[in-house]
């Protein structure tokens, strides 16, 4: 009998979004169960969207961790507390494993399974880390190899009445049609250049959609940029929304442009079209896999507006300009 199973993925948002099917799997198939998420502190607010989860652990960092500064007196209380709980299972979704593994051993869990580098034969609780999927689909490769039966191979992303509500303030400035251009990105090395996004914005916004700017608070300077390149009106939402009305605002959107970031996952998971610049190096792992209503794009390599705005004409049903048909 599976009393407490804790799932350790101390990440950002986006690689949540595509570890929660996995995660919910985990709870469909021992539902009795108190199922705990270790993540990081901040990633709270979203993990509470989702009801399956029953306990949030913060997670105060680790040395060798790059996602936050590690708080070391901290760290111990926290391994402490963890073996106090005494997991019945833990299930490491942070990543190959190199430097987590031999640190989760230490909590103290019954049972630790995941990813392992090069796991043995002889060690049947360790998956082979598969590399050439998906996100989604390498997790839910680990519960394949768990024996779990999947109940929901998708992405998604709960939005309540309360988000509806508090997205009312925001609606009343919103015309409709809009399109939402996200010119940031928590690396500075993944953000397409802002003159791009410009130009796309302007295409659009000459097609009568209504141009809506996000992104965090520390990305309004970059935000003030596109604004200034453009000289035309926008609506600038940076900083302003909450992570509930964020999931509103990209539900209601006719398309969004993004990087290959937070934002992008959630328009993924809400089925709202997307034009999605991949920086990463791993498009196919990151970009949305819908690709009727999503189109990626690999910033590796050289890409022509032309082609970008093909697909925006698709996506959203426009005509062609003669000169986009060379």
């Amino acid at each position: 009998m599976m009393h407490k199973i804790a799932v350790f993925r101390t990440l950002q948002l986006g690689d949540l979004l595509c570890a929660m099917p996995a995660i919910a799997t985990v709870k469909y198939n021992y539902p009795k169960s108190t199922l705990y998420f270790i993540g990081l502190p901040h990633m709270e607010p979203f993990i509470k969207r989702f009801d399956y989860v029953d306990k949030f652990v913060a997670f105060p960092g680790h040395p060798a961790l790059p996602e936050i500064p590690c708080d070391l007196v901290a760290l111990r209380d926290f391994v402490t507390a963890m073996r106090v709980e005494r997991f019945d299972l833990l299930v490491q979704l942070q990543g190959k494993g190199t430097i987590v593994n031999d640190f989760l051993g230490s909590l103290g869990a019954q049972r630790l399974v995941g990813f392992h580098p090069e796991a043995a034969d002889q060690k049947p609780d360790w998956m082979t880390y598969p590399e050439g999927l998906h996100e989604v689909d390498r997790h839910l490769a680990l519960m394949d190899f768990l024996g779990l039966k999947i109940a929901n191979r998708s992405m998604h992303f709960p939005l309540f009445p309360q988000d509806w509500q508090n997205f009312e303030i925001i609606s009343q400035q919103l015309s409709y049609p809009f399109v939402i251009v996200h010119v940031g990105s928590r690396d500075p090395h993944r953000q397409w250049p802002i003159e791009n996004f410009a130009y796309l914005a302007a295409y659009l916004h000459d097609k009568n959609y209504q141009i809506i700017l996000t992104g965090v608070a520390r990305e309004q300077q970059l935000v003030s940029k596109i604004e200034t390149l453009l000289s035309l009106p926008t609506l600038n939402l940076c900083g302003q929304l909450d992570l509930g009305q964020l999931g509103c605002l990209v539900q209601e959107a006719s398309l969004l442009i993004s990087n290959c970031t937070g934002i992008s996952h959630i328009a993924a998971a809400l089925a709202t079209k997307s034009i999605v610049i991949s920086l990463d190096g791993e498009p196919e792992r990151w970009g949305p896999q819908n690709k009727v209503l999503h189109t990626t794009f690999d910033g590796r390599k050289p890409i022509c507006q032309a082609d970008i705005m093909r697909e925006i004409n698709r996506l959203l049903g426009l005509q062609i300009p003669e000169d986009q048909n060379a």
